[in-house]
């Protein structure tokens, strides 16, 4: 196959600046629905976020998988043989900050339909988040949002309950969901990944657990 150059600037330009571009205007008002912040509140709380994303803490260390070297030396070959540690870390803007703010959102929201929408949407991204070597855990991009949206207006809308409660209720259960269905939980499949640091929430502001709360919520708006 062949993949003309061009194909990469094309992109860039017309999907992932769009993509980008959205996602940072649209995120200071989410906070400001969900949270019901300033204007400049919420685009404080995004900076910080942004900032960080460049922060990962390391919370413990296993062994990983065997690892074959092949090295050659004056014409003699030595295969070389060692195990190399995976460190598990949690990026403080991509998982901490989004975590807590879900958390908190949990004070506002009736307890039994945050545990309704979160065993539900927390099943669903289990099954589709996948482990992928030397990358981490994946899953499809707007299954997340679109499951916990679709979960918290159907929960809300069968406990008649009041409709302000979606975007908080799709933030909080998308958040939590994510980080449960795919991270957690998959952390048994962590060795599949390879070894090197994966850390939990390591793309930051670009990651699925904090990109599912964002879009949960613009998602939930159109269904309200």
């Amino acid at each position: 196959m062949i993949i003309p150059p061009l194909l990469l600037p094309f992109f860039i330009l017309f999907v992932l600046l769009p993509f980008s571009l959205l996602f940072v205007l649209a995120t200071p008002k989410v906070f400001q629905i969900t949270f019901g912040l300033s204007y400049e509140e919420a685009l404080l709380l995004f900076t910080l976020i942004v900032l960080g994303s460049f922060i990962n803490i390391p919370l413990y260390r296993k062994k990983g998988k065997f690892v074959v070297g092949m090295y050659s030396f004056f014409g003699i070959i030595y295969q070389v043989v060692e195990r190399r540690d995976i460190v598990i870390a949690v990026n403080l803007g991509g998982c901490i900050i989004p975590s807590t703010l879900a958390i908190k959102l949990l004070l506002e929201i009736p307890l039994e339909a945050f545990l309704i929408t979160f065993i539900v949407c927390t099943a669903i991204i289990y099954m589709f988040a996948k482990p992928i070597p030397n990358v981490g855990i994946a899953v499809p991009m707007f299954i997340p949002p679109m499951v916990s949206s679709l979960m918290s207006y159907l929960t809300i809308v069968s406990m008649n309950l009041p409709l302000y409660i979606i975007p908080k209720l799709a933030f909080s259960a998308g958040v939590l969901s994510a980080l449960v269905g795919a991270d957690i939980l998959h952390l048994k499949d962590i060795e599949k990944i390879g070894s090197g640091v994966v850390s939990i929430g390591g793309a930051g502001t670009f990651d699925g657990i904090f990109l599912t709360g964002v879009f949960a919520v613009i998602f939930s708006l159109l269904l309200v």
